[in-house]
């Protein structure tokens, strides 16, 4: 159960670390606009580092977040590969999407900011599930 009534718990399953990162960035960005409306117009190249992989996650998330509130840039497909560089994760992505259109991509709700409460990454029966709490 959740504390506030302002929070969003999102849980995603894939196949690997790596689509379960895309899914968690497409599940954010559709906590805020309607994901299924953007278009792939435009490529971004992102990189993001944790000092955990909890921290490359919640990094990523914060990345994501603020090219959509700050940036105004709605995304919704991500290619993105993990790795570990002198004792750090590092994430690496193309990300694809466009001008954010409040109108076109029906805003939903501000994203105030991602959490790390209820926040874990684990691997079950071959499977990544992500969880993560997001602020509204």
């Amino acid at each position: 159960m959740l504390e506030h009534m302002t929070d969003a718990l999102i849980e995603v399953e894939a196949n690997t670390l790596e689509q379960a990162f895309e899914l968690a960035a497409k599940a954010l960005v559709d906590v805020m606009i309607d994901v299924s409306k953007v278009d792939s117009k435009q490529e971004l190249h992102i990189d993001v580092d944790g000092y955990d992989i909890e921290n490359l996650l919640y990094n990523w998330l914060e990345h994501i977040m603020i090219t959509l509130v700050s940036d105004h840039i709605a995304l919704s497909r991500f290619n993105v590969s993990i790795y570990k560089h002198d004792g750090q994760y590092r994430l690496h992505a193309n990300a694809y999407g466009e001008p954010l259109d409040l109108e076109k991509h029906n805003y939903k709700v501000e994203i105030k900011g991602v959490t790390y409460h209820m926040m874990s990454i684990r691997e079950v029966d071959g499977k990544y599930i992500l969880t993560f709490l997001l602020d509204l």
